[in-house]
C-alpha cells in the first residue's frame, strides 16, 4: 500500500467517514448536472429501474476500491467490472475526468466546509494521488498532475458544461428517495420526512449545482438552520476521538444486500 492510498483510505474509512460519505453522495448527484452525462445515465435504465442497488453498487465499487486500492485482487476486480461497465457506452476523455474530479474536490470541500477541520495539504495530495491511480487503471488520459490544475480544468467544465436537462429531473426524482430509506424505519413513514430531506438537498447542492438540477432556491431559514446544524456537529466531532477500526467492512450488508454481498453481485446483470 504506498502512502497515497494509505492516507486517503484513512480519511475515508476513519477520521473523516462522516463528512466523505456525504460528499461522495453528493458527487454522485453532480454529475446529472451534465445533460450528456443525465441522458447516459437515464439511458441505461438502472436509476430508473433498479435506483436502490444501482445506488449501492456505486457506493460499493468506491468503498471497495478506498479499501483495497488498484493493485489488490478485489480493487482489481472491481475496476474490470467498472471497466467492463463503461465501454459499452461512448463516453469522452473530459467527461471522464469530470466525473474522476467529483470525487475529488466535491467531498473535499464538504470537508473543508462541515469537517472537524479542514485536510491537510498532504491529506489533499493524497486525494489526488489515489484518484489519478484510479483513473490511470481506468485509462482516463490527461489527469491533472497537480491539485490546483487540476481544479481549474473541472470549474471550466461546470461553466461550460452544466445546463438543465428533462433527464437530470428524471434521475433525481427517482434517485432522492434513497436518502429518506437510510433513515430508521418508524421515521420513514411520517409523509413530513420525505419532504424535508427532498428540502435538506437543496441545501446541500450549490447554486450552479441547484440551476442544472432545476430546483429551487430553499428558504433562508432552512438554509441557516441546517447550517448552524451541521457547523455544531463539526464542533462536537472535533472533540471525539478518531476511530481506530474501519467503519465500512468489504462484504457488509445494507439496505441492497441485506444478507451482504458479494462482487459478482455488483453491476447490472444482462
Amino acid at each position: 500500500m504506498d502512502d497515497a492510498h494509505r492516507i486517503y483510505r484513512e480519511l475515508v474509512l476513519r477520521e473523516f467517514w462522516p463528512e466523505i460519505r456525504v460528499g461522495l453522495n453528493l458527487a454522485f448527484y453532480r454529475t446529472y448536472c451534465v445533460p450528456r452525462i443525465a441522458r447516459l445515465l437515464l439511458g441505461t435504465g438502472e436509476l430508473t429501474g433498479r435506483p436502490l442497488k444501482r445506488a449501492y453498487d456505486t457506493g460499493v465499487i468506491m468503498y471497495e476500491l478506498i479499501a483495497h486500492g488498484v493493485d489488490h485482487p478485489r480493487g482489481r476486480q472491481v475496476l474490470s467490472a467498472l471497466n467492463r461497465m463503461h465501454r459499452a457506452h461512448d463516453i469522452s476523455d473530459e467527461d471522464y475526468r469530470y466525473v474522476l474530479g467529483t470525487l475529488v474536490f466535491i467531498p473535499t470541500r464538504w470537508v473543508d466546509r462541515y469537517g472537524p477541520r479542514p485536510l491537510t495539504t498532504v491529506q489533499r495530495a493524497a486525494t489526488l494521488g489515489f484518484y489519478r491511480q484510479v483513473g490511470a487503471a481506468m485509462g482516463i488520459p490527461a489527469i491533472p498532475a497537480t491539485w490546483e490544475g487540476f481544479e481549474a480544468e473541472f470549474e471550466a467544465y461546470e461553466r461550460a458544461a452544466f445546463a438543465f436537462d428533462p433527464a437530470a429531473a428524471t434521475l433525481l426524482a427517482s434517485t432522492k428517495d434513497l436518502m429518506v430509506q437510510r433513515l430508521p424505519k418508524p421515521v420513514r413513514r411520517f409523509g413530513f420526512v420525505r419532504s424535508m430531506t427532498a428540502a435538506s438537498l437543496d441545501v446541500l447542492l450549490d447554486e450552479p449545482a441547484r440551476r442544472a438540477l432545476g430546483r429551487p432556491e430553499p428558504s433562508p431559514i432552512l438554509r441557516l438552520t441546517v447550517h448552524i446544524g451541521l457547523k455544531l456537529r463539526a464542533w462536537v466531532r472535533r472533540w471525539r476521538p478518531v476511530p481506530v477500526a474501519d467503519q465500512w467492512q468489504p462484504g457488509r450488508a445494507n439496505v441492497a444486500y441485506p444478507a451482504g454481498y458479494t462482487l459478482d453481485q455488483i453491476g447490472p446483470h444482462t
